[in-house]
């Protein structure tokens, strides 16, 4: 992947990348919520949403660099996944309650952010005009402008995502987050906190998309309440659906597919929509695993 500007040229597919792999930080991190913990969150584009407008706000009146700003955004995702993960899980809510306490509290934030004209600037968004900064030995500080650093930069953003989640699981605390999610009440007869280990799931997945949003609010350069949507949660569960919850490559996987498919296939937004709910209905009934998991079998029953 990092070889692949080297031979296409075309800023249209780097594009389309860049929007891959940040769409992929979001979608792995909702998999470690949904996937690995067995947790419909819907509140997960809210903190994603939130976090883009906090690091504009911070970097704006606070004058912090860029990097600097994604902390204190970083920091508010966690207290209010911490909040928002005491009250659905001191009262045992799973799947289909869990996900709708999730969502009110995702619009809750949304009509906040609509109504607060005088700091988000209400339906008209906000304008973003600067752009993150690294330092390159010889040069100082660079802004990143351009496809190709885009391209370099996002992959090394879902590069570091992928690598500490990874690390999570393959730990002591992802052996619980997996006998939570294949059997909650035996994990709990066994000695495992299983409120504590659904709260650390939430919060790290949570603070991780809080980067995402950062990056993704810098990159397009706008910010509107459209980001904490019900339609961003419904990509997002798409995507990790159709590439294969419980993996981390399947959501990278799906957010390729469900962000090229648009711009090779010309649609128009009722076509999309009907065309993506096509090829949910065709996964989950053909394909429960998602493609990462269909293959994976496969490759099992080969072997076999």
């Amino acid at each position: 992947m990092a070889a692949l500007p080297l031979a296409i040229r075309s800023d249209f597919v780097l594009t389309i990348f860049i929007y891959t792999f940040l769409s992929g930080i979001l979608a792995v991190t909702f998999d470690l919520i949904f996937g690995f913990t067995g947790q419909l969150s819907m509140f997960h584009p809210a903190v994603f949403g939130l976090s883009a407008y906090v690091t504009h706000l911070l970097v704006l009146h606070a004058r912090l660099p860029f990097w600097l700003a994604t902390l204190p955004a970083a920091a508010a995702a966690v207290a209010l996944a911490i909040v928002v993960g005491s009250i659905c899980f001191k009262f045992r809510l799973k799947t289909f309650y869990f996900a709708v306490v999730t969502l009110a509290f995702a619009e809750m934030l949304r009509l906040i952010i609509v109504n607060w004209n005088s700091v988000t600037n209400g339906t008209l968004g906000l304008v973003v005009s600067g752009k993150p900064t690294i330092w390159w030995p010889g040069t100082g500080l660079v802004a990143i402008r351009g496809p190709v650093a885009w391209y370099y930069l996002t992959l090394a953003a879902l590069g570091a995502t992928v690598l500490i989640c990874a690390r999570v699981l393959q730990s002591w605390m992802g052996r619980a987050f997996g006998a939570i999610r294949l059997n909650e009440d035996l994990a709990r007869t066994l000695g495992i906190n299983v409120f504590r280990y659904k709260l650390v799931s939430f919060a790290i997945g949570n603070a991780l998309a809080s980067f995402a949003g950062g990056l993704y609010g810098y990159y397009t350069g706008y910010i509107d309440p459209g980001y904490l949507s019900i339609n961003q949660s419904m990509e997002v569960l798409a995507m990790v659906l159709l590439g294969g919850q419980g993996t981390l490559t399947g959501p990278i996987v799906g957010s390729f597919v469900l962000t090229a498919l648009p711009h090779v296939i010309d649609l128009r937004a009722e076509a999309r929509a009907i065309l993506y709910g096509a090829i949910l209905i065709f996964t989950i009934l053909v394909m429960p695993r998602g493609v990462v998991g269909t293959l994976r079998a496969w490759r099992m029953r080969r072997a076999a």
